[in-house]
């Protein structure tokens, strides 16, 4: 049996119990269900936020009911719906997670015309986006999870110097040197060397600076390079840019986005890669999908390109027709 402690939200509730068809019982401010843990949380998934965050949920035995003390014990562990559905989703996370693909979306070099390397970037029934949003602690194994599983399938696939795109998200990197120490070991378990490994920053307006520093040190003594993501974004983007001092830059694909029917847009990534050039970092230009895109890069030198008129991201990537395209395009 559920118990359901309504506080402001009786009216909320006792619509959205209704509406799914589960009876209950009424003791104060109180719903008493007899319904199974899945028929709840979807009855109470569809109120609002605000509402959701101040309903608290525990369970009991009918017995508990005629007790006092067995009462108020029940009352101490009660939870939100919020931590009801992260127990849940966590109990399923390995069912999930088993269902994870990891698709390698080619990035080309124009100096050589051929692949520089692929990012990483996992897919599953449920986005990965999603199972972030419902808690640290499910995000931090999620993202843990698909790091492993994309070096795993990189060693698997590919051979040669290519490099892997890993994206991090700083939230979870709140140790940079135990962090960084435990990717480097897992490097060496794999087989895999970190000189080929680019671990790229996203998301990261917000963070600690020092620690992103210290992220960016520790990485590079270990040999493995760094990307900044979403380079041209906003002023934290540019910002972020000059204190991190990246080895590769990633524009921002929205500053691509027909860049060359817009002057405002061409000046902006004019003046970005004349200054990643003047201190040596590698431009990468993302998202790019049209010709046109593609020539003015070109004028402009830009190193790396990844975008869908080069390749889509693909488990099993045809790497031969990557590059015979790659070759076309760029001569």
């Amino acid at each position: 049996m559920f118990l359901v402690y309504a506080g402001d939200s009786f009216q909320e509730i006792q619509e959205a119990l209704r509406n799914a068809g589960i009876s209950y019982k009424v003791l104060g401010r109180v719903f008493l269900l007899d319904c199974l843990e899945d028929e709840l949380v979807s009855a109470l998934s569809s109120l609002d936020e605000r509402t959701l965050k101040n309903i608290k949920v525990s369970t009991a035995n009918p017995e508990d009911l005629k007790r006092a003390d067995a009462l108020l014990s029940v009352g101490f562990k009660s939870v939100t719906i919020e931590n009801l559905l992260e127990d849940r989703m966590f109990k399923n996370l390995s069912t999930v997670l088993g269902n994870v693909e990891t698709f390698f979306h080619a990035i080309v070099e124009r100096s050589s015309r051929k692949i520089f390397g692929f990012e990483a970037l996992c897919r599953s029934e449920v986005p990965v986006w999603k199972l972030f949003k419902i808690s640290d602690r499910i995000a931090f194994v999620t993202d843990y999870y698909c790091r492993e599983k994309a070096l795993l399938e990189f060693k698997a696939r590919f051979f040669g110097s290519y490099h892997l795109f890993l994206n991090f998200h700083p939230k979870f990197l709140r140790d940079p040197l135990e962090n960084v120490g435990e990717l480097e070991a897992t490097l060496e378990t794999k087989g895999i060397n970190p000189r080929q490994v680019v671990v790229e920053i996203d998301e990261y307006e917000g963070m600690d600076l020092k620690a992103l520093k210290l992220i960016r040190d520790f990485l590079k003594a270990g040999s493995i390079k760094v990307a900044l993501d979403d380079v041209g974004a906003g002023y934290a983007g540019l910002y972020q840019l000059v204190e991190i001092h990246p080895d590769i830059a990633k524009l921002d694909m929205q500053l691509v986005r027909d860049v060359h029917k817009n002057k405002l847009k061409q000046a902006i990534i004019r003046a970005l890669v004349k200054a990643c050039k003047d201190v040596g970092i590698r431009v990468l230009a993302e998202g790019v999908e049209k010709k046109e895109e593609l020539d003015f890069l070109l004028e402009l030198e830009v190193d790396l390109f990844q975008g869908f008129i080069f390749a889509k991201p693909d488990p099993y990537p045809n790497i031969k027709e990557i590059e015979k395209v790659s070759y076309n395009l760029l001569s």
